[in-house]
């Protein structure tokens, strides 16, 4: 199996999953679960639209495995329908 910290971070799907979090967060007025974003969140962010994922500081990749596990957990807790119309 390769190792992990080898393989290359999806930059395209890394974007999407993270635009998805924040506008689940805000269409549940839940904006609050999910870690505020500064600077470290920001230079993540910018280097994900250069796929340069392999640049990301500790902080970085810290503050973006951050933010994706409190999406998870968001994503968790959200309503399901039970046979929507």
């Amino acid at each position: 199996m390769d190792d992990p910290a080898r393989r290359k971070v999806p930059a395209g799907a890394v974007l999407e999953v993270w635009n998805f979090f924040e506008d689940l967060a805000r269409g549940l007025a839940s904006a609050h679960l999910l870690p505020d974003q500064g600077a470290v969140h920001n230079g993540a962010y910018d280097k994900l639209f250069g796929d340069e994922c392999d640049a990301w500081t500790p902080e970085e990749r810290g503050a973006v495995l951050e933010l994706l596990a409190a999406g998870v957990e968001l994503w968790n807790t959200c309503p399901v329908a039970a046979g929507p119309r």
